[in-house]
């Protein structure tokens, strides 16, 4: 099983080699099982091949098409993150919600969002 043993890293994330490819991308930040079923697809990576079964060259391939097309790890983190500060300075109902830590898409809070507002009133599972 010297096979196991290879290790590929994209993007800092080390992926886990006995996994299938498709499976093992979405451990990256931004990439979904829609998103790298797609990708090998596009770039013609069987989607059975697992990880400890891509060649250099499927590696260079996928991580220069990644970077090419989307946004993913530490700057969509950076992008969400400052979306979400926007909507908090410019004063709408939404940043409302994301400052006090509510439900943000809509959602009742009569009965539901328990853990949401135990955070605003003070109580937490801690001080139980």
């Amino acid at each position: 099983m010297a096979r196991v043993t290879k290790r590929v890293v994209i993007f800092g994330v080390s992926l886990i080699p006995t996994k299938l490819l498709t499976l093992a991308l979405t451990d990256v930040y931004g990439i979904g099982i829609k998103t790298s079923t797609r990708l090998a697809a596009e770039l013609g990576i069987s989607p059975r091949m697992h990880v400890y079964d891509i060649t250099e060259k499927q590696q260079y391939l996928l991580i220069k098409k990644i970077k090419e097309e989307l946004c993913i790890e530490e700057n969509l983190r950076d992008r969400i993150k400052s979306n979400v500060q926007r909507l908090i300075l410019n004063g709408s109902r939404r940043g409302f919600c994301h400052r006090n830590h509510l439900p943000v898409r809509g959602q009742r809070t009569h009965t539901n969002a328990r853990t949401a507002r135990r955070v605003i009133m003070g109580i937490s599972k801690k001080t139980k």
